[in-house]
C-alpha cells in the first residue's frame, strides 16, 4: 500500500464534504471562492463566501442522514438484523453509561437519544483563523464573559478583538448604572 492510499471511507468523507458545499451554494444562496492553503503555494482550495450557509447546509445533510439512518436500521432490522448488530454497525460500544450496544442503538435510532459517548468525543475548545488578523484561535466556547477568556490567540490589535474588549467593557460600565 502506498503512502498515497485513501481508503474508500476517506473518498466518501471528502466526497460528503463536497456535498454539503454543494447544497450551501444550491439552497442556501451562496457562492464557491478559492481560499489559498497556507504553506502551499500556488496550491487553494474551494470555500464558501458565507460560512453560515455552510452550517445551514450542513445542519440540512444531518437531519437527511438522521432519518436515512434510521430509515437503513430498521431495514436491517427487517431484513433479520438484531438491534446488536445495528449497534456494531454504528461503532458503539459493548456496554456504555448501563445501556448495551443493542440498547444504545435502539435509544438513539427511535427514541432520538444523543449518542452514547465515544473515545473521539469532542474536545473542549476549537481552532479556528481569524479572518481578521489571521492569527490562529483557540475558542472555549461562548461561556466566559471576558472575550479574552473565550478566545486566545488574536494578535493584540486585532480589530475583531479590540471591539470585542470594548463591547464588554461597555456591558460592564452598563451593569453599575442599574
Amino acid at each position: 500500500m502506498s503512502a498515497l492510499h485513501v481508503s474508500r471511507r476517506e473518498q466518501a468523507a471528502w466526497s460528503t464534504r463536497e456535498h454539503v458545499r454543494r447544497v450551501a451554494v444550491i439552497a442556501f444562496d451562496t457562492t464557491e471562492q478559492q481560499e489559498p492553503i497556507e504553506g502551499f503555494h500556488g496550491v487553494s482550495r474551494p470555500v464558501l463566501s458565507d460560512p453560515l450557509a455552510g452550517v445551514r447546509a450542513g445542519r440540512l445533510v444531518a437531519d437527511v442522514a438522521a432519518g436515512a439512518l434510521r430509515d437503513w436500521a430498521l431495514r436491517a432490522r427487517g431484513a433479520g438484523h438484531s438491534w446488536d448488530a445495528v449497534g456494531r454497525a454504528l461503532e458503539l460500544p459493548q456496554e456504555s453509561l448501563g445501556s448495551t450496544r443493542a440498547e444504545a442503538a435502539w435509544e438513539w435510532l427511535i427514541e432520538h437519544r444523543p449518542p452514547p459517548p465515544t473515545a473521539s468525543t469532542a474536545p473542549d475548545s476549537a481552532v479556528w483563523t481569524c479572518t481578521t488578523c489571521r492569527a490562529r484561535v483557540r475558542d472555549s466556547g461562548p461561556f466566559a464573559s471576558h472575550p479574552d477568556d473565550r478566545e486566545s490567540g488574536h494578535f493584540a490589535d486585532c480589530a475583531r478583538r479590540v471591539a470585542a474588549l470594548k463591547a464588554w467593557r461597555n456591558d460592564e460600565e452598563g451593569e453599575g448604572d442599574g
